[in-house]
């Protein structure tokens, strides 16, 4: 976005200045390209003070990262290790951004829909995910994962996890990059009624649950 603002602000300079056309010289469809950077350069600018609005009145973010080994996952890949990197890739999950200060870790289990499995939950005590938009409840456990282990499996130890405090640039950009996606799931749920990933929405599987929904989920 700020690549954007300053190729335009560039424009609009050259345009001004005679460095692309005259004032004397101007076409309507160049008197149409000015109005329209104008347009898009308020409106960028509206958007960065609203961003900044944003920023300044949220809580610090976090990064939960995860790095759960257990022999009691049915498939024992990367050696029975399910990790997350800051980055979504190959054969590792993305990791979470949480409204801080994270208080507390800690992994609960419920009943599986196969009685030889349980389901079990990383849960960050903090005041809601990212992803969910700015925090509007008090401090309880929100979903960070979910694995799925055997029955009777010893559960994960907290520790398997790092919690990192983003910096200030870092909380700018990580809301920024939330509402672009945010702006791209609306644009597709509208209009092709799947989400941007390609998929049906599934409320089943809404994200950053608190304890309570996902033990009734």
């Amino acid at each position: 976005m700020l690549f954007k603002t300053s190729q335009i602000a560039i424009s609009l300079a050259l345009l001004f200045s005679g460095g692309i056309i005259s004032c004397q010289s101007k076409t309507p469809e160049q008197i149409a390209r000015v109005t329209e950077l104008e347009l898009i350069a308020a409106k960028q600018k509206a958007e960065a003070t609203e961003i900044k609005e944003f920023v300044d009145s949220t809580p610090d973010l976090y990064k939960v990262n995860w790095k759960v080994c257990s022999d009691g996952f049915l498939d024992q890949d990367n050696n029975g290790c399910k990790e997350s990197r800051d980055v979504r890739s190959i054969g590792f999950s993305e990791a979470v951004l949480v409204w801080g200060p994270v208080e507390e870790v800690k992994f609960f289990t419920k009943p599986n829909f196969s009685p030889n499995l349980q389901s079990v939950g990383l849960f960050a005590k903090s005041k809601g995910c990212l992803l969910l938009g700015k925090p509007d409840g008090g401090d309880q456990f929100y979903e960070i994962h979910q694995f799925t282990l055997k029955k009777g499996a010893t559960l994960p130890n907290p520790s398997s996890t790092k919690i990192d405090q983003l910096s200030p640039q870092d909380k700018v950009q990580a809301i920024r990059a939330a509402i672009d996606n945010a702006e791209n799931e609306i644009a597709s749920l509208n209009n092709f009624g799947v989400s941007s990933t390609g998929f049906m929405p599934n409320t089943a599987k809404q994200p950053c649950l608190t304890l309570e929904k996902w033990k009734k989920q």
